[in-house]
């Protein structure tokens, strides 16, 4: 079986094609696969010196020459006419994967580097399949999957996962359960600490007229957003206390927001989450966008007893061992 190959690339040098890819090799080998790396796009580089025996081995026809040691080797060819990356790549059959640095022009996937002290916009050239990044922000034409410069095994697992487990039935990775089926907290000890970021959004329907009131401030309790605000923050920072086997944590920041949709007669909920830790920040922002609607609740009960809480759920996560992820909705939601 061939060997799949990506090309790792990025607008100009310096951008730190290399340094991802030393920390993304041993993530790689880690999880069992075989990989070769290659330096692509070198303008010219002569391994050999005519008059030498390699060299005069190729001239009498030989299609790869080479040399060997006691504990190294390296091989030399050529192919004008197929494209070197894919003879290069069939060179390597008990490779699992081949990664090509610096080759923006080949028919095959690609990953790009994007650093902001360097360039902030992607090329985006046909094939790129991820972006690796160190901007928080970064407005794409289609959702492509964002990893952190400094997260390499997020990275590797969704290389992992896409190219050589999605045939594979994924066994089920019950994580707050030992192996004896009791509930635990996981152990997050050994992992290093990196920025993580979540986005929840959910919903509450409500009477026209209550929304009218809202939105004018005439409810008898006050401003009701603002006590919403304040209850979502609070759940945030209180989540490990609330939600069983969750961890508590030094929350970074939380920012909440909400828009009236007076076309369909809602609040609509958004909280972010952001935190420099050993875990993620998913339940801090389910947690606080559950507590805005319930405050919403609450405080309009008395008017309107037919509100409906729904659609509570997770939009996007940012950082960890399992990468970036960003559910796909239409227009409607």
């Amino acid at each position: 079986m061939k060997p799949v190959i990506i090309d790792l690339i990025a607008a100009q040098s310096g951008t730190g094609k290399t340094t991802v890819l030393v920390k993304l090799l041993p993530e790689l080998k880690a999880r069992g696969l075989k990989v070769a790396a290659l330096k692509g796009e070198v303008r010219r580089y002569d391994l050999d010196v005519p008059g030498k025996d390699t060299w005069r081995f190729a001239e009498a026809g030989a299609a790869v020459t080479g040399m060997i040691t006691p504990d190294k080797y390296i091989f030399i060819g050529s192919a004008p006419a197929e494209g070197i990356n894919a003879t290069a790549s069939a060179r390597l059959p008990d490779m699992d994967l081949v990664i090509i640095e610096g080759k923006r022009r080949s028919p095959f996937p690609k990953i790009e580097i994007l650093r902001s002290a360097v360039n902030r916009q992607p090329l985006l050239p046909e094939g790129v399949i991820a972006i690796v990044t160190d901007l928080e922000e970064l407005p794409l034409p289609r959702p492509l999957p964002l990893f952190r410069l400094d997260d390499p095994a997020g990275l590797a697992r969704f290389i992992d996962e896409r190219f050589f487990r999605s045939g594979k039935a994924a066994e089920p990775e019950l994580t707050h359960l030992d192996k004896a089926g009791r509930p635990r907290m996981v152990d997050v000890s050994g992992k290093k600490s990196t920025h993580r970021e979540a986005y929840a959004a959910g919903e509450i329907a409500i009477a026209p007229q209550t929304l009218v009131r809202i939105r004018e401030g005439t409810m008898k309790k006050g401003d009701i957003l603002a006590v919403a605000q304040v209850a979502a923050i609070m759940a945030v920072k209180d989540t490990g206390r609330l939600i069983p086997l969750a961890h508590p944590l030094n929350i970074s920041g939380v920012d909440v927001d909400f828009k009236l949709n007076e076309r369909e007669s809602k609040i609509e909920i958004g909280v972010r989450v952001k935190l420099t830790g050993q875990t993620g920040v998913e339940m801090e922002a389910l947690t606080g966008v559950s507590a805005a609607a319930l405050t919403i609740y609450d405080m309009c009960k008395a008017i309107d007893k037919n509100m409906l809480i729904g659609n509570i759920r997770l939009l996007e996560k940012k950082g960890g061992r399992s990468g970036s992820y960003r559910r796909e909705e239409n227009e409607d939601g």
